[in-house]
């Protein structure tokens, strides 16, 4: 398996840490879909995910297809701060790249610019690793390249996904 890939040995019970006061959690809906492609479209460098807002809905309609895997509705979340999408995580029941990983997987996590630093990355993974746990589910995945930010990984690093040799 590759150094890439990321993987975090679920509890038996989930945590009891919640989104920020300001922060509400919806789930995914395909009616978003274009909420979700402009703030994806933010969220990456550009030339990284989507060159441009059409791609970037085109990628939404993708996820909600089953292109990267059946989407966990239970787990995928969306982030709203004061009625505007602050960003989304997307989780499938297993990843399509890797047939030996076992449990669910993340296949994207983004949020807007404007809302970073305030919690929404970690409130978005939190809702994934609580809602698999509490479903029993033994392992959450994920894999991160070149538009992964620090943030992101540093999030990863401190609910304890480790790298799989």
């Amino acid at each position: 398996m590759s150094t890439d890939l990321l993987t975090l040995h679920l509890p038996p019970t989930h945590s009891a840490d919640h989104a920020p006061g300001s922060l509400e959690l919806r789930g995914l809906d395909a009616g978003t879909a274009d909420d979700l492609a402009r703030c994806y479209l933010a969220a990456y460098p550009p030339g990284v995910a989507a060159s441009d807002l059409a791609e970037a809905w085109e990628e939404m309609e993708a996820t909600f297809r089953g292109d990267y895997g059946e989407l966990r509705a239970d787990a995928s979340a969306s982030a709203w701060v004061d009625g505007r999408l602050a960003g989304a995580i997307m989780v499938v029941t297993h990843s399509i790249w890797d047939a030996d990983l076992a449990g669910p997987f993340i296949i994207d996590l983004f949020t807007d610019p404007a809302a970073r630093g305030k919690g929404v990355g970690r409130a978005l993974v939190q809702h994934a690793v609580d809602v698999c746990s509490a479903a029993g589910d033994p392992v959450l995945s994920l894999r991160f390249g070149e538009g992964t930010s620090e943030a992101a990984l540093g999030i990863y690093q401190k609910l304890g996904f480790q790298p799989v040799d």
